[in-house]
């Protein structure tokens, strides 16, 4: 497989993933009513990606809003990523892009820093 994408909706983000060139961007919203539906075929494709990863693997992470149900999904989607580094696999950077006036975000990225000691490279929206 060279490319998997999913095209946001109103419930489900945008997900790419490009095995060719190590991108990975997850965008948009997740508010799914059942994630568990959905997230373990993603999460497994994901694991695809992390079988066979490139020297270099850039995540973009861009979020406006996601429920606690997809969080569980996407903490464990991040946490396959940033092990990639830890076992030398793949040198894994992630950019989330965050409102600086959303604590709840910034809260989920110093947690994950913190548990999975991840590049996590944080970047505010700049707000007009």
């Amino acid at each position: 497989m060279e490319k998997f994408e999913l095209k946001e909706s109103i419930k489900v983000p945008r997900i790419l993933i490009d095995y060719n060139n190590g991108d990975i961007k997850l965008t948009g919203r997740s508010t799914l009513n059942n994630p568990h539906e959905f997230y373990p075929r993603i999460m497994e494709l994901f694991q695809l990606y992390v079988d066979k990863p490139k020297p270099k693997t850039n995540v973009l992470i861009d979020l406006e809003y996601y429920s606690k149900e997809s969080a569980t999904y996407l903490f464990e989607i991040i946490k396959m990523l940033s092990k990639l580094s830890e076992e030398n696999k793949s040198e894994t950077r992630i950019f989330w892009h965050f409102d600086p006036d959303d604590y709840g975000i910034i809260g989920d990225i110093n947690k994950l820093k913190t548990e999975l000691n991840c590049n996590i490279i944080a970047i505010e929206y700049e707000l007009a």
